[in-house]
């Protein structure tokens, strides 16, 4: 990567809070530095590097919950996450939607005051490995609030007559702590009223759920529903959100850019074959080609992966899905 462009990518991950991209960067252009001659500007970064490491630093830790309530922790899987909106590679239209919704959430005091609530409440919706869970962990990271994954599949494995209690009591959490509450295939629920043949317990379990969602204008806590099949939910479900993103598969300039972020960081920028072999792969599968070549690299001993690696890799993967 060219000095100019590396300088850019260290200004962009500084006012992302993004520091583990910060230092990777950082390192990549003392060593470009050095390989230029420069090696007095080299050492100076270096010490820097070392001072800043030296120095304690001010840390803000993200609310970390040590597990979900006895109660509840067969239906609540909790985190946190070091996800950044800077990780994601988005339309310009959802990096708005989620950027405002986290301008919103870190200004409430001030929306307060104005006697105006920010917004809480997020529906996701597009095919398989778009991108719909990374978003909801990146908005965790940004406001350094615990990912809080609620089980629907095992609400619902359950007996259904404990399930609208069961969804109360979830809710009552939400309320008691703050946190991003992650509602992941949230189809399972939403499809529910379209279903003439389903019976009626099932119905006012998704009754209940609009019930509390209607409920949470003072709830802190940030209420996010994924799914892969928006079009066919109960549209009185979407009137209760207050945004709803469209999450879809990358266009060949996401891929490409995705592709050079995840390589950048062994001064490696993919070739056009490697680029036309991540055609048609969602977010996920490109970000498990490349995983799959650094596991192969580190297995054979070496630091990075050889040319052409993630162009296999990706075309492996590919195949498996075809």
């Amino acid at each position: 990567m060219a000095n100019a462009e590396l300088i850019s990518e260290l200004v962009r991950a500084h006012y992302a809070g993004d520091q583990r991209r910060f230092g990777n960067l950082l390192n990549q252009f003392i060593a470009s530095e050095s390989r230029a001659g420069h090696v007095r500007l080299a050492q100076r970064l270096r010490d820097l590097r070392a001072e800043a490491e030296a120095s304690p630093q001010p840390t803000v830790k993200p609310t970390q919950l040590a597990r979900a309530p006895l109660d509840l922790e067969h239906v609540l899987t909790v985190g946190y996450s070091e996800v950044r909106l800077s990780d994601l590679v988005l339309s310009p239209e959802n990096h708005r939607g989620l950027r405002r919704l986290i301008t919103e959430q870190r200004a409430v005091d001030t929306l307060a005051q104005h006697g105006l609530r920010p917004r809480r409440r997020l529906l996701l919706h597009g095919p398989p490995g778009c991108g719909k869970t990374m978003a909801a962990h990146a908005i965790a990271g940004e406001l350094r609030l615990p990912i809080i994954r609620v089980r629907l599949e095992v609400i619902f494995s359950r007996y259904l007559g404990e399930t609208a209690a069961t969804l109360t009591e979830i809710f009552a959490e939400a309320s008691r702590v703050r946190g991003v509450y992650l509602f992941d295939e949230f189809d399972a629920l939403g499809r529910t009223r379209l279903d003439d043949n389903d019976i009626g317990e099932v119905k006012r379990v998704v009754t209940t759920f609009l019930q509390l969602l209607d409920t949470t204008d003072d709830t802190a806590s940030i209420l996010v529903a994924a799914t892969n099949v928006g079009a066919s939910l109960d549209r009185a479900l979407f009137r209760r959100f207050d945004d709803v993103l469209e999450l879809a598969g990358p266009t060949p300039e996401q891929a490409a850019e995705l592709l050079s972020r995840l390589m950048r960081q062994w001064a490696a920028e993919p070739d056009r074959a490697t680029l036309q072999a991540a055609g048609g792969l969602s977010f996920a599968d490109i970000h498990a080609a490349v995983d799959d070549a650094r596991k192969k690299a580190v297995l054979d001993g070496r630091d990075t992966p050889g040319p052409g690696e993630v162009h296999d890799m990706l075309v492996s993967r590919s195949s498996r899905l075809s």
